[in-house]
């Protein structure tokens, strides 16, 4: 009898077991997600024309399909987010297009002390129209863009850690007339990182980057001569946590990039990023970024929301200043907010008789709300400019007024 009791209080244990862990399981989050949307967007000038030209203004409509997945295995995790755009205009069909996102990523880590992240991202998306330098076209002109980055630490948490990054970077375009701003770039890191604190880790580190502009020059039509340079960077770094509501990181390099064909590139500068991510509290959020970097590195580092604005940034050197605010009226109506500031030096690399350096200003600014209703549905709309101020004819003066709203269906 005593043995049949025995059974029964560890069958009854073992199913009390299996029903708090089924609970568990239910409760976590499911790592997977599939979904779609439907935005329409107005434009009052879809080609960035010069002020005082006639304005080409249209509407079109975005269908889009989403999935990700977030799931850890052991001791890595796999992060994934994937969107396929397809974007009809009603008046000007010859834009219209078919867009991609890819964003892939493997965390990973050992049993001893390294770590690291193996990341590829992708995406194509209509250009910006005059976004830099070139001719003015109104053909559709998609822009394709590549990243593959690999990131290693040996270290762990300790006081002293060794990290290695390797960065591979291409850019190209479908129209022939922006061949000259295709991009091809690799980049190989290494340093060592010191905690002397749980809050702070500091930072030095060596880069070199080589790379090139393929088609760079066109001296005789159809002929086209690359540009290749060579960077090197000295890198000061900083993360600081103070608190749980604040994260500052910080980057401060000495730079030398130098071009074998178009030497106006050539810079020898102080470089650097600064962002804060801050939280103040639970209904509001900031992000703020300020980049000073060449055109190419500071298109790349860009937080621009959304995944769908071209990277594209001729310049030899650019200023941003970005800045992001979310507020939640109420659990479901959430209320945006973000600027973005860039002051760019241009420099002449096709000739044509126009001046040989130059300079830009571009402000651009976004209002939005959103409201989700339930956990699978989402509901927004925004409105906002696109603005350039110019000093010099290597660019020209435009506004452009844009207002969007779209509706999301997300099963996770």
């Amino acid at each position: 009898m005593k043995k049949v009791r025995n059974t029964r209080v560890r069958l009854a244990v073992a199913l009390l077991g299996c029903a708090g862990a089924a609970g568990v399981m239910a409760q976590e989050p499911n790592p997977y997600y599939i979904g779609a949307s439907q935005a329409f967007t107005r434009e009052n000038n879809v080609f960035r024309v010069p002020e005082g030209q006639p304005e080409t203004d249209d509407t079109y409509s975005t269908t889009s399909l989403l999935a990700g997945v977030n799931q850890p295995f052991g001791r890595q995790r796999i992060l994934a987010d994937a969107a396929v755009r397809h974007n009809r205009y009603r008046n000007n069909d010859q834009l219209d297009h078919t867009g991609y996102g890819l964003d892939l990523n493997l965390d990973w880590e050992t049993i001893e002390s390294l770590s690291g992240r193996i990341g590829y991202a992708a995406k194509q998306s209509l250009a910006r129209y005059g976004a830099d330098l070139g001719p003015a076209i109104t053909a559709r002109n998609l822009e394709r863009s590549q990243e593959f980055v690999a990131r290693g630490q040996y270290g762990g948490a300790s006081v002293l850690a060794l990290e290695a990054s390797y960065v591979n970077r291409r850019l190209d375009y479908s129209a022939p007339e922006y061949a000259f701003q295709e991009l091809r770039q690799d980049a190989v890191r290494a340093g060592l990182l010191y905690r002397p604190g749980a809050s702070l880790t500091l930072g030095i580190g060596v880069r070199r980057t080589d790379g090139e502009y393929p088609f760079a020059v066109e001296p005789i039509p159809g002929t086209f001569q690359s540009d290749d340079f060579k960077r090197n960077d000295v890198d000061l770094t900083a993360v600081w946590v103070p608190t749980g509501q604040s994260t500052l990181r910080a980057r401060l390099s000495y730079t030398k990039e130098e071009h074998e064909l178009v030497t106006s590139r050539d810079i020898s500068s102080s470089t650097g990023a600064l962002s804060w991510d801050y939280k103040p509290t639970a209904k509001l959020a900031f992000t703020t970024e300020v980049i000073r970097d060449t055109g190419a590195e500071t298109a790349f580092a860009s937080t621009s929301p959304g995944g769908t604005a071209g990277v594209g940034n001729n310049s030899s050197l650019s200023n941003t200043f970005f800045l992001r605010g979310l507020y939640e009226v109420t659990a479901k109506i959430q209320f945006e907010a973000s600027g973005r500031y860039v002051e760019r030096d241009l420099v002449n690399t096709q000739g044509g008789g126009l001046p040989p350096t130059g300079s830009d200003r571009r402000t651009e600014y976004r209002l939005g709300l959103t409201w989700a209703p339930t956990r699978s549905l989402l509901f927004g709309c925004s409105v906002g400019q696109d603005r350039r101020r110019t000093n010099s004819a290597l660019s020209y003066p435009y506004s452009a007024d844009i207002a969007s709203c779209l509706g999301q269906f997300k099963l996770q």
